[in-house]
Parts: C-alpha cells; sequence; structure tokens
C-alpha cells in the first residue's frame, strides 16, 4: 500500500513538472536561440546540455544507489527553479551556455532518478503496465504545458513562463516528502 501511495503521489508531481516543462518547452528554445545570437550557437548549447548530461548520468545513477532517489529529486528540482530563473536575466552566449550544461546535470539527475524510483516503487509482475501508465498521465499533463504556453507567452511574454515555471516547481516539489522510498536490500 506504501509503494502504491508514493507511485501515485510520484505520478501527481511528475504530471505537475510535465506541464511546466510543456509550458517552457517550445518557447524555452526561442528564448535561447534570442539570447544566444543564433541558430548554430542554439545547436551547441544543446549540444552542452546532452554531453554534460550523458557524463553525469552513471554517477548519478552510482550515487544515488548508495544515497537515496529523494535528494538528487530535491536537488535538481529547486537547482531546475533557479536555473529557470537566472534565464531570465542572462545576456550573453556563455551564461547560456552555463545554464545548458546545469541543465544537463539536472537533467542526468531527472531521467536516472525518475527510472530507478519508478521501477522501486512498481510491483515487478506489473512494471510495465504501471509504468506505461505513469508516462502516459504525464505525457496527457505535458501537452496541456504546451498549450498553457502558448497562451502565456501571447499575453503576458516569455519570461512570465520562466517566472512561472520556477515558482511552480519550487512548490511542487514539496509533495516529494509524500514519496516514500523502498528499503534496500
Amino acid at each position: 500500500m506504501r509503494k502504491l501511495h508514493s507511485l501515485l503521489v510520484f505520478t501527481l508531481v511528475n504530471s505537475v513538472w510535465g506541464v511546466v516543462y510543456g509550458m517552457i518547452g517550445p518557447f524555452y528554445a526561442l528564448y535561447v536561440a534570442k539570447v544566444s545570437g543564433g541558430l548554430e550557437k542554439l545547436g551547441f548549447a544543446f549540444s552542452i546540455m546532452i554531453l554534460v548530461q550523458a557524463a553525469a548520468s552513471y554517477y548519478v545513477g552510482h550515487y544515488s544507489d548508495r544515497l537515496g532517489r529523494r535528494p538528487f529529486l530535491f536537488a535538481a528540482a529547486y537547482a531546475d527553479a533557479v536555473i529557470l530563473l537566472c534565464y531570465t536575466v542572462i545576456d550573453q552566449t556563455y551564461q547560456i551556455y552555463t545554464l545548458q550544461a546545469l541543465l544537463g546535470v539536472t537533467n542526468a539527475v531527472s531521467m536516472t532518478i525518475r527510472g530507478s524510483l519508478l521501477a522501486d516503487l512498481t510491483k515487478v509482475e506489473s512494471r510495465g503496465s504501471e509504468i506505461g501508465r505513469f508516462n502516459a498521465l504525464v505525457s496527457v499533463f505535458t501537452a496541456v504545458g504546451f498549450t498553457l504556453g502558448g497562451y502565456l507567452a501571447k499575453f503576458y511574454g516569455l519570461e512570465s513562463i520562466f517566472y512561472l515555471g520556477a515558482f511552480i516547481i519550487f512548490c511542487s516539489t514539496v509533495l516529494l516528502f509524500f514519496v516514500s522510498e523502498p528499503a534496500k536490500d
């Protein structure tokens, strides 16, 4: 029962985050292109993020096995909120590259921990169904975020999406206190 409760709360948190990342997603790329000064720099900025993410993933997984999953989720979520706010005050290409590298680390944490914790919280005999349901719900909420983002950007400007997203991520992370990690074997 405890695993089911934790899975439901984890699904709720990730659904909220899905709304935020959907809301920011397409406009984030436009914003990065605008600040960095060109599409070629946008491509390089995203390459930095993916390469850092690749390098960090192994270490995140390794240390989360030792230290637990939740500390990494808290750190990544709060770091994401701060990084989103930082995007609104930067105006130099090197600052974009720095933030992209930091996002590479937080993405590595999010992706690795999300998969690991999902495996921890699901029953072996129904793991595929439960993870499929999780992904379906998060995807639906991400689609809602894409729609909201378009309207928010139109009526309130691009920066408002970053402020709102950071606020929602910061507040919703509190729900992770209600996710219990299964005991280690």
